[in-house]
């Protein structure tokens, strides 16, 4: 073996390799399996030997790692353009524990396909695919700013996705409304009254509330775009009744009133355990607002209306919901088929034309004159 090549730590199956440059510089690179590492060793003393050797070459890409890349994406990209940048954080650890010391040029297609497998063996098949997404983008993003030259996550197929839609019953909703401290349950209904998203909820400001015109603005939505929600009657009476509405800029605020409420916190702390008490069965935070859309739906809204109030960038969105609307679309049908029961009119025009006094009528066509007169 040759004797720049070595296993860091022992036994840990990843291998390095070791070796001095034409200019005499030190170099180390870490790369994986130890065939890898043999293969590369030998090249880069042919590239030294041949004067081919450009170390900005091979490090500027080669020699990025995963760990450092995700930080520059979060600090970069994810904090700055995406609302779900607090999910992105978190799952950029659990990467981290499978990539973080490995380059970026290193991650092979094969390797993203194994983290997929690990994935599998804790979440939810729906849960794997955000990952895969989150690493797709940020390989390319590497790729944009020139820290690798490939992206291993493309290609790799998502998995076939159950929509699920689990809203709340009118029972379930007194009894769970029964063990959250009333301080908080208006929070709880301003989610079944708008259907806002938790990060758009939590990360709401006052300014973004009109209440002249009855709109809520979501300056920067999941799909990168401004939305208007609008207010009903009592999503208004909620607001205009906390307490933050006169001394601090955001709607639903921490215990200090110096910081938005951590969503992930009062949905760990309140909302959760309130479901938990009220014994209710596989129900989220996001169930709120598939109750919301949902009871749009079963009160006979056009599912285009509830795509614009979900903020649902396609149709195809919405409709998971569709089968909810069957009886709508049944009693539809239905009216093609029912007959006219009511003959007041008719009744009426015949009382109008017997006291019409006696008048001439007169047929024409066009072109023809007068063909008959009625008297």
């Amino acid at each position: 073996m040759a004797r720049g090549v070595f296993e860091r730590p022992k036994g840990s199956g990843i291998w390095w390799i070791r070796y001095t440059d034409q200019y005499g510089k030190l170099h180390r690179e870490k790369l994986g399996p130890k065939s890898l590492a043999i293969s590369a060793y030998r090249k880069r003393k042919t590239q030294i030997r041949e004067g081919k050797f450009f170390p900005e070459m091979i490090f500027t890409k080669k020699g990025v790692l995963f760990k450092e890349m995700a930080k520059m994406f979060m600090e970069e990209y994810a904090m700055v353009n995406k609302l779900s940048w607090k999910s992105d954080e978190q799952r950029l650890e659990k990467c981290k524990e499978f990539f973080g010391d490995t380059p970026l040029s290193q991650i092979k297609k094969r390797d993203v396909e194994k983290f997929r497998s690990v994935l599998l063996i804790e979440f939810s098949e729906a849960t794997a695919n955000r990952y895969i997404a989150l690493l797709k983008t940020l390989f390319n993003k590497a790729m944009e700013w020139n820290k690798c030259d490939h992206n291993p996550a493309m290609g790799i197929k998502l998995f076939i996705e159950q929509h699920r839609v689990r809203f709340l019953s009118d029972e379930e909703e007194i009894n769970l409304k029964t063990k959250v401290n009333p301080q908080y349950w208006p929070w709880i209904e301003i989610a079944l009254h708008t259907g806002m998203r938790r990060a758009e909820q939590f990360n709401l400001i006052w300014d973004n509330i009109n209440f002249q015109t009855r709109t809520i603005t979501i300056p920067r939505s999941k799909s990168g775009e401004t939305r208007h929600i609008p207010m009903n009657d009592r999503v208004i009476e909620i607001l205009r009744s906390l307490p933050s509405r006169m001394r601090c800029p955001w709607v639903f605020t921490s215990r200090n009133g110096d910081t938005p409420m951590d969503s992930r916190n009062f949905v760990q702390r309140v909302f959760l355990k309130a479901i938990k008490d009220a014994k209710i069965q596989d129900f989220r935070w996001h169930d709120l607002r598939h109750t919301f859309a949902s009871r749009l739906v079963m009160a006979g809204v056009d599912l285009r209306t509830v795509q614009d109030l979900m903020g649902h960038k396609t149709i195809t969105m919405t409709l998971k919901y569709s089968h909810l609307s069957k009886e709508h679309q049944i009693d539809a049908v239905q009216r093609l088929i029912q007959k006219p029961t009511d003959t007041t009119t008719d009744t009426m025009e015949m009382e109008c034309l017997e006291t019409v006094p006696p008048a001439r009528i007169e047929l024409a066509t066009p072109g023809l004159g007068i063909l008959c007169s009625i008297h």
